[in-house]
């Protein structure tokens, strides 16, 4: 019976030819005692080959301008809104005498604080003007005509009791102020029908103090961010997955669109005569990889500067009262960027050894985006899964999901910007995220030492599973 054959590779037939052996190469012959150096030339060829070209300068750019304008937008947005939204301008006539004992003075200054709080600059919410013993028919007009907001008339009844009149240039079903005004009367009849009755300072001070409340969780590790906090981390969750989601992606396709270029022109069988597989595989990764990492660092580096640059700049524009949001993203953006080029430099590593052992598989660039389905699906997958639980971050599901390695990067980081992750959460799955880039390296590096050779064919899956067993 019949031996089954293998047809041997067009490289190695050439080789063969010259007097060298197919195990020769696979083994990388001389070149395999020249390892650190082959591999350091190859990753500079290829870094090169990245950083030089005009797209890669341009998208570079273009990402920075972005992302510095990105960081202005809270800025942005709060510094036109507050312009746009000018205060409601609001007339207080007192025709009621003293009230609760105050001052006309001290009463101006209650009621400022009870409408504006400690806020007491040009873009408070309301803008008082207040008069005694006026007259409310000409600011009545004024209100009629819009150029006057809210007009409040303060009268007393026969009996000596409170009286409150709202006129209003809104309609009074759909009013925002109305509540607000509603309140200030009632604390002022409060303290007025206190002070009448007899009571002191102290007294009254007394029946309007807050009683004692406590607030007990009953549910384990409880979100105790606030509504700040949480707008920020959504911000954070999506602009990270979508991130690194297109930059794993992007570099990945760049690694096999690079190993499919170089077979299908028969470069190939040059490149294995002065290096090995192995140290074609690492140096394509990691020059390939170190031109990403290039990349987002820029993008970190730009992005935290600008983000540090915004609190300055709002306190210019805006006052130091309205930094709080700015203040809660700046903490949560320089944390979260940092962890951000971690997980980029893993999760490339991670999938750019399968996008190199798919891409050498392959006979033309054309092939290439349907050999990658597998890492492509991958992808996917991850990215999906944390954008459905970005609105459960702690839940069980999520945290049991974020340690697979190949959707860990996307789940960590969306669990970092809404949730909570525990330290150990980071370094054990970053543990098992380097696990994994070694297993994928060393099965991946098979696979490719098999598919750089084999010209005019396609390797089946027997090949393929044989390979990754041999020594």
């Amino acid at each position: 019976m019949s031996k089954k054959t293998v047809t041997q590779p067009e490289a190695a037939r050439d080789l063969s030819e010259q007097g060298q052996t197919p195990a020769a190469v696979s083994a990388g012959g001389a070149a395999a005692q020249q390892n650190g150096r082959n591999i350091l030339l190859i990753i500079g060829r290829e870094y090169k080959n990245h950083i030089t070209q005009r797209s890669f300068l341009i998208s570079t750019i273009l990402i920075l301008i972005l992302v510095a304008i990105g960081a202005c937008v809270p800025t942005i947005v709060q510094f036109f809104s507050v312009r746009t939204s000018s205060p409601t301008r609001i007339a207080v006539i007192n025709n009621a005498g003293a009230i609760a004992g105050l001052s006309q003075a001290a009463l101006d200054s209650y009621i400022r604080s009870a409408l504006n709080g400690t806020d007491t600059t040009s873009h408070a919410p309301y803008a008082i003007t207040s008069q005694t013993q006026a007259s409310p028919e000409s600011l009545q007009t004024q209100v009629k005509n819009g150029r006057l907001d809210i007009l409040l008339a303060l009268t007393r009844s026969p009996q000596g009791n409170l009286q409150f009149t709202y006129y209003t240039h809104a309609d009074p079903s759909n009013d925002g102020n109305l509540s607000t005004i509603q309140t200030l009367a009632q604390q002022l009849n409060f303290l007025d029908s206190a002070r009448r009755l007899g009571l002191t300072p102290s007294q009254t001070s007394s029946l309007v103090a807050p009683p004692a409340f406590s607030v007990v969780g009953t549910q384990q590790n409880q979100n105790a961010r606030s509504g700040s906090q949480i707008v920020a981390g959504y911000v954070l969750g999506y602009l990270g997955n979508i991130l690194i989601y297109m930059a794993v992606t992007l570099y990945g396709m760049s690694v096999a669109m690079g190993v499919a270029e170089e077979k299908g022109s028969r470069v190939m069988e040059i490149l294995v005569n002065a290096a090995t597989p192995f140290q074609l595989l690492a140096g394509k990764i990691i020059g390939i990889g170190a031109a990403g990492l290039t990349q987002m660092a820029c993008i970190v580096l730009v992005g935290i500067g600008a983000i540090l640059l915004q609190t300055p700049l709002q306190v210019a524009l805006l006052g130091a009262s309205n930094t709080g949001f700015l203040a809660i993203f700046t903490g949560l953006s320089i944390q979260f960027l940092l962890l951000l080029l971690l997980y980029f430099i893993l999760g490339f590593l991670l999938y750019s050894t399968l996008f190199a052992a798919l891409g050498a598989l392959v006979k033309r660039q054309d092939e290439v985006r349907s050999a990658v389905q597998i890492p492509i699906i991958l992808l996917v997958g991850g990215y999906v899964v944390s954008i459905i639980g970005i609105t459960a971050p702690d839940a069980t599901w999520m945290k049991v999901l974020s340690y697979f390695p190949f959707w860990t990067p996307m789940i960590v980081l969306t669990r970092i910007g809404v949730g909570t992750v525990a330290w150990w959460e980071v370094a054990l799955t970053t543990g098992l995220m380097i696990v994994a880039v070694v297993v994928c390296t060393f099965i991946s590096a098979r696979i490719y030492r098999l598919g750089v050779l084999m010209y005019g064919q396609r390797p089946g899956l027997g090949q393929l599973l044989k390979l990754t067993r041999a020594n």
